[in-house]
């Protein structure tokens, strides 16, 4: 029995023990997940586009993901228009920050694992990093998104006769918590990966210039980034998305 194996029938056991069926769902759900992210890098290395590929699988693995929580149907439909909405923006930001950065490809470090390889792969290493990078940050936007989406549905719920200036105002409140210790996740992720990249720069004597212009620091700092504005911008999105079913309450009304 392989160590993976071992993990996964621990990490089944430990979901069921905990959430029950909604465990279940959720641990199928990185089963999925993971082959979508197989069925997209097979696609890609087939010559599909890249940015249709990028935008379709990463709707599925928002979706799969989002609704695995096994949250109220309005809390699902809220966090995953939410969160489709930030990937979109955060596509767009992506695709020129990542042409300027040019952290793409390969660092220095890993020429000895690369040597005698061919990099003639014909994909474009700019391409990849933009996948890469955007794939990175969908787990925290939908974690944000339905943990934030949930708190405002119980805050309308058991103040249903509350004026919308103050339910704004204890969603904000409510939702700011939620942000820092999405932010605080995302930021303990970041120098776990980095960790081990830190201590060799720390043994190698490198200066922080040095540092700075790495690739493999550029690109996990970016990464990084991406993923606190995304948690960020689910709180003033989520917000005003109930502004605007509000909004159309009202009218229906009228």
């Amino acid at each position: 029995m392989t160590v993976t194996v071992l993990l996964s029938i621990i990490l089944f056991s430990l979901m069921f023990l905990v959430g029950g069926f909604k465990g279940i769902g959720a641990f199928i759900s990185l089963w999925l997940n993971f082959a979508i992210l197989v069925v997209m890098i097979t696609a890609i290395s087939f010559g599909f586009n890249a940015t249709w590929i990028l935008i379709i699988g990463g709707g599925i693995v928002l979706l799969i993901t989002i609704l695995s929580t096994g949250a109220s149907e309005q809390v699902t439909a809220n966090a995953l228009l939410v969160a489709i909405v930030i990937m979109l923006i955060l596509a767009v930001l992506i695709f020129p920050l990542e042409h300027l950065a040019m952290a793409q490809g390969f660092a220095e470090q890993n020429s000895d694992s690369l040597e005698g390889l061919s990099l003639g792969i014909n994909i474009s290493f700019v391409t990849i990093g933009v996948v890469a990078a955007l794939l990175a940050t969908l787990g925290a936007i939908a974690e944000a998104a339905v943990a934030i989406a949930t708190a405002i549905e119980e805050v309308r719920e058991s103040q249903p006769d509350m004026n919308f200036q103050k339910f704004v105002l204890a969603s904000t409140r409510v939702g700011q918590q939620i942000v820092g210790t999405a932010v605080n996740t995302v930021l303990f992720g970041f120098m776990a990966d980095f960790l081990s990249l830190a201590i060799w720069f720390a043994k190698l004597n490198y200066s922080l210039a040095t540092i700075i212009n790495s690739k493999l620091f550029v690109s996990a700092m970016l990464s990084l980034l991406y993923a606190i504005l995304g948690v960020i911008l689910v709180l003033p999105l989520m917000i005003g998305l109930y502004r605007w079913q509000e909004h159309l309450k009202k009218e229906r009304k009228n």
